[in-house]
């Protein structure tokens, strides 16, 4: 079973989602770790945790392409 790890995180779902849609589009395994945060309201904002999560075996690769798709932001 591969190790999943943070290559990012976000304090809103949507762009949380995002990153996790673009990754998979190239090909790695994502998802959206959420855990904790179904209990926070959404007016606190900010303390919302959604984490980016890619097998250790991607990591290198998607945060190359994450910098790359950064700078054509």
């Amino acid at each position: 079973m591969s190790e999943f790890i943070e290559v990012m995180r976000f304090s809103k779902k949507d762009e949380a989602e995002i990153v996790k849609g673009f990754l998979e589009s190239n090909d790695i395994e994502a998802f959206v770790d959420d855990k904790g945060t179904q209990m926070i309201p959404e007016t606190f904002g900010d303390l919302a945790v959604y984490r980016v999560l890619v097998k250790a075996e991607d990591f290198d690769k998607a945060k190359r392409l994450l910098k790359e798709f950064e700078k054509e932001d």
